[in-house]
């Protein structure tokens, strides 16, 4: 069963003909930005404004002016850069209050956090004043499968699951910013359901189009350093073990083999530098 913000969100996203929320005088002006944090307590350990905290902060933004019939809507929905911040707490609230612009309203979305709005409490921001919808809560009303007694369902790995949508990488804070704004758009256009066919059809366009943005393919991404000197830790710990079972026979040919693969891979090298 649809609650009063996700009323709001499929007047928002173009789902519905008439208001069904007394809270925006101009509902379709807003901006959905979701907001997650990792490492928070660093916000609230540092009291002081100029104090420097080490953490990460993620935004997603989706304009709905921008659900168009445009096949190139999928494709701003993309992943940005990602890094550590280590700067002072006023420089973090003013860089944030710089993104979000003065002349639209906002809707900020998170998945369960409430912790991360406490932690925020402390940067005095200006983005505190907007409403919050959870996804969550959100969750718990649209989905018959949540249990509010039973947490374990209620991550956004598993939610993100339950619907099929590719995700990498959680835990994050600008990744799962991104996927908690896919998963938003996918519990708005599943509570839906509630609604009549024949006002269905009507939308049928615009829920394809949220569904090409929710579902959109995750890029390529390199693994993590760490993992790769980890599995080439593994690999070397695995050919010392076969060593140790194996006869001088088998050890010399293994080792002519791999000199054979070296070769191969450099001639091939050389043979692309040339044609350069």
């Amino acid at each position: 069963m649809a609650d009063n913000n996700t009323k709001t969100l499929r007047e928002l996203l173009g789902l519905t003909k008439s208001s069904h929320s007394a809270l925006y005088e101009n509902t379709r002006d807003d901006l959905l930005i979701t907001i997650d944090c990792e490492n928070g307590f660093e916000f609230t350990k540092q009291d002081h404004a100029l104090a420097k905290v080490n953490s990460q902060l993620g935004l997603a933004i989706l304009d709905p002016k921008d659900l168009s019939n445009s096949t190139s809507v999928s494709t701003r929905f993309i992943f940005g850069e990602s890094y550590n911040l280590f700067t002072r707490k006023k420089d973090l609230a003013e860089k944030i209050d710089s993104i979000i612009p003065d002349s639209r309203n906002v809707i900020l979305i998170g998945h369960g956090r409430r912790q991360d709005l406490k932690a925020f409490s402390s940067l005095n921001a200006k983005f505190l004043q907007y409403p919050f919808f959870d996804t969550q809560i959100i969750a718990r009303n649209v989905l018959p499968v949540i249990d509010e007694n039973k947490k374990t369902n209620e991550s956004l790995r598993d939610l993100l699951t339950c619907f099929n949508c590719p995700f990498d990488r959680l835990h994050c804070a600008g990744n799962d910013a991104n996927f908690t704004l896919r998963l938003l758009l996918l519990l708005v256009v599943y509570s839906l359901k509630d609604v009549p066919p024949p006002y269905i059809q009507e939308f049928k366009g615009k829920v394809k189009i949220i569904k090409d943005i929710a579902y959109a393919a995750v890029p390529a991404l390199k693994p993590y350093p760490h993992d790769v000197a980890f599995v080439r830790k593994q690999r070397r710990r695995q050919l010392k073990l076969q060593a140790r079972f194996q006869g001088p026979d088998t050890i010399a040919r293994v080792r002519a083999e791999r000199a054979k693969k070296r070769k191969e891979k450099l001639a091939a090298l050389l043979r692309e530098i040339c044609t350069e």
